[in-house]
């Protein structure tokens, strides 16, 4: 940029119009020459957007932008850190008539071009004497001053800001979306190659349809033992308005306690009354897939059977900790085999695994989906949840490989991607398991406050400890870190 404290040195020349005509003649020269290697030599010549202008004096105004928190009964302020403060500069300039140094025609012209780009949109280049050049410098205003006593001398004021990139909102993939999406291929592809696998079986007569009935059967009968799981039912309360502290610990509310509640009205004698209706519709969906097994040849029907049966499970588990838990269960399933001799067996026995192949996938869709609506509490939660759930995913697959089901294969593997993908989004940032150890027993709330600066997290905080009243927590505990 430019050249130190030099309008004194104006004045003191242009006392008139007359002493600027005989005595400004370069600028250069009313500066006097700079020793190299000094501080002097070192300055830059001065610009903005190209404009060249010598500096008289400049303020550099920078540092943090914070919100001041102030509290009663405090004598201090917690000042909240909101970023870096953007560099501001007011810079005291001018421009002297016929300056070979900074001169780009006469000194008017040198204002207008000045001026010209002081208003033009878009931020500039700025050259400073000691910082350098600094791009992206935006024009806040600019000042010039014209008096008669000194002649063919513009002061200028330029008060000029740093600015930023523009940002724009990025397009981003809804991973429970994808979610959805790939289950639901997944479950096309698993009918589809449970239709050709079966095609040539269900032709050897009513003992395969039989067979196809007795696995409905088996499967039907699992699914019931796992609905009527105690802790599922218990659970069935886990939305009831209130703080019942480790009560309901099954509920999964996640680190950040959203899982809609039940309105105030309702209780939990309600909520078990809609837990047993959830029950029955399971029933009635398992008796329809029976129905439907006894012509496996409509593969359409079929996979409705299958689809609302599975889809009937999750919808009684309220808690979504239970419906991984139970879709995870059906995921696993294995039916027992067949021992018919002959072609007969084989074709059984083809329709067995096909069918019960048809059933672990289409639960494998509903895991997924269940997945979703997880909510990790911590990332250790995570990823115990997302492994547990991967290691079925991949049992399937290596089923589906070696039986050559190409289509299922594939669409399995895009949906463990796509629920590796969202898991990890949504417990990436979340804190992890940490021990705590104190000296004495003490309420979970005076914990609460103690380890996050907040009783709302006590809640939270007695379903980890799991203490025998939250009155007297345990010396030792594992919690979330922070």
């Amino acid at each position: 940029m430019s050249i130190g404290s030099t309008s004194a040195g104006v004045l003191n020349v242009a006392g008139s119009v007359g002493g600027i005509a005989q005595s400004v003649s370069n600028l250069a020269g009313l500066l006097g020459g700079a020793i190299p290697g000094t501080w002097k030599s070192a300055l830059k010549v001065a610009s903005y957007g190209g404009v060249k202008f010598g500096v008289e004096s400049d303020v550099l105004i920078s540092g943090r932008k914070g919100a001041i928190h102030s509290y009663p009964f405090r004598d201090t302020n917690w000042i909240e850190d909101l970023g870096q403060r953007a560099r501001q500069f007011e810079v005291s300039c001018f421009l002297v008539e016929d300056d070979i140094v900074l001169r780009a025609g006469g000194v008017v012209a040198q204002r207008d071009a000045l001026l010209k780009v002081c208003e033009s949109p878009g931020a500039k280049s700025l050259v400073h004497p000691t910082l350098g050049t600094i791009e992206d410098v935006a024009c806040l205003g600019i000042e010039i001053s014209e008096r008669l006593d000194m002649g063919r001398v513009f002061q200028i004021k330029l008060i000029l800001i740093k600015s930023g990139k523009r940002l724009y909102p990025t397009e981003v993939t809804s991973t429970s979306d994808a979610v959805t999406a790939k289950a639901a291929l997944t479950g096309v592809a698993a009918l589809a190659d449970f239709a050709s696998t079966v095609a040539t079986a269900v032709m050897a007569g009513a003992s395969i349809v039989q067979q196809a009935i007795s696995t409905a059967v088996g499967w039907y009968q699992f699914v019931i033992g796992v609905v009527n799981d105690v802790k599922s039912i218990i659970n069935a309360v886990s939305t009831l308005a209130g703080n019942f502290g480790a009560l309901f610990g099954g509920a999964n509310t996640g680190f950040t306690d959203s899982n809609p509640k039940s309105p105030g009205s309702t209780t939990a004698n309600s909520l078990l009354c809609q837990a047993t209706a959830n029950r029955a519709i399971v029933t009635a969906n398992g008796l329809a897939l029976q129905a439907a097994c006894a012509n496996p040849s409509d593969a359409a029907s079929l996979g409705v059977a299958v689809q609302n049966l599975t889809a009937s499970v999750a919808a009684a588990a309220i808690n979504p900790a239970d419906a991984v838990r139970l879709l995870g269960a059906m995921a696993a399933y294995r039916p027992a085999g067949t021992v018919a001799p002959g072609q007969i067996g084989t074709d059984m026995a083809t329709m067995n695994a096909a069918l019960s192949g048809l059933f672990r996938r289409y639960a494998l869709s509903q895991l997924a989906i269940a997945l979703t609506t997880y909510q990790p509490s911590s990332q250790n939660d995570a990823n115990a949840v997302l492994s547990s759930s991967v290691a079925i995913f991949d049992a399937e697959i290596t089923v589906a490989g070696d039986a050559g089901d190409d289509r299922t294969y594939q669409a399995l593997r895009a949906l463990r991607q796509s629920v590796i993908a969202d898991v990890t989004a949504r417990g990436a940032d979340l804190s992890v398991i940490a021990g705590f150890a104190y000296k004495t027993p003490m309420p979970s709330l005076v914990l609460a406050n103690r380890m996050y600066r907040s009783i709302d997290r006590e809640t939270g905080l007695v379903q980890q400890i799991a203490p025998i009243h939250p009155a007297f927590c345990p010396t030792s505990f594992q919690a979330l870190a922070n």
